[in-house]
């Protein structure tokens, strides 16, 4: 792997057309974070857009999110929606553009609404320059640096808000093993903010936004502990080594939260022209029973990997594929 050397800055900064190629080096070696601090030194205008490389902003997209961010000084960033342009590439992107849809449409719009809060995406934002140079720029240490950022924003007594009408389109993986990859990423990405504010959260005001960023990054957790309480249970159950005596509607409340599960993406994808199809509605179902079962496999690696094993955290680039 080729080294980042000085005279490589020197060459963008003399040159700028050179700099895609600087920033490759730089993303590679060192992560996202510390190509993005190296473009913030060349950034001279106010307003700072942030996408992936393999985003495919459609047209007018940055405009709503800079009026927004431009209409209300309270504002450290606007925030547009991601889709998944490979969502029918096969089974597990139809899941990940569904798990998408459903995470900004639930989650991001749902927090706004409640509590005028939002974390910023990987892509498809943008942000005041002159308050990510006040914050010190990008973690570099942070393998999510767009949620760490997101909780300095709100320390510093600003507000992130999601802007629907901005749209990007980005690549999902294509495989497991890149899935498994990118998503261990993500939880060890938590696990570091964890580590780093989890008390500083609690002393956050407002405290309910404290509480939610806490809550974010417990997140991982409390999905993995709810999912494995239940399919150990439902496992004994079946094969008869354990039985509930205490009387209660257990398969109708088990019931109610699959229905619950389920009506909520349906819902979502009510919002997005053409995801609400019938094979979209077929696939919510098999989720609850397949790839949310994955998330055991990749929060146990994360949490070996960071508070057994110790393993120093290194920045994986996703894996692209070719989009048809």
């Amino acid at each position: 792997m080729r080294v980042l050397r000085l005279s490589d800055l020197q060459t963008v900064a003399q040159d700028p057309t050179k700099g895609n190629n600087v920033l490759d080096i730089c993303w590679m070696c060192c992560g996202k974070a510390a190509a993005l601090n190296f473009g913030l030194r060349y950034a001279r205008h106010p307003v700072l857009a942030v996408y992936d490389a393999d985003n495919r902003p459609e047209p007018g997209a940055l405009r709503p999110l800079a009026e927004q961010l431009m209409r209300d000084p309270s504002l450290g960033a606007a925030i547009g929606m991601y889709r998944a342009v490979n969502r029918g590439r096969n089974l597990l992107t139809r899941f990940l553009n569904i798990e998408g849809i459903g995470f900004q449409w639930i989650i991001q719009a749902g927090r706004w609404m409640l509590m005028r809060f939002n974390t910023l995406p990987g892509t498809n934002y943008v942000i005041r320059r002159d308050l990510v140079v006040s914050l010190g720029g990008w973690d570099e240490d942070a393998l999510t640096e767009d949620t760490e950022l997101t909780l300095r924003i709100y320390r510093a007594g600003y507000r992130v808000q999601l802007v629907p009408a901005s749209v990007s389109w980005e690549q999902e993986p294509e495989t497991l093993r890149v899935w498994l990859r990118q998503r261990n990423r993500w939880v060890r990405g938590h696990n570091y903010m964890f580590r780093k504010y989890a008390w500083e959260l609690l002393k956050l005001r407002p405290r309910r936004i404290g509480w939610e960023l806490l809550y974010s990054l417990a997140l991982y957790y409390v999905f993995f502990v709810a999912i494995l309480i239940s399919d150990v249970l439902f496992g004994l159950s079946a094969v008869g080594l354990i039985r509930i005596t205490v009387p209660g509607p257990y398969s109708s409340v088990w019931l109610f939260a699959f229905v619950t599960f389920v009506l909520q993406l349906v819902i979502a994808l009510e919002y997005e022209q053409g995801e609400s199809s019938a094979l979209n509605i077929l696939a919510t179902l098999l989720m609850y029973f397949t790839y949310c079962q994955l998330w055991i496999p990749v929060v146990a690696r994360a949490f070996c990997d960071d508070f057994i094993a110790h393993r120093p955290m290194k920045w994986v680039k996703t894996e692209r594929f070719e989009v048809r």
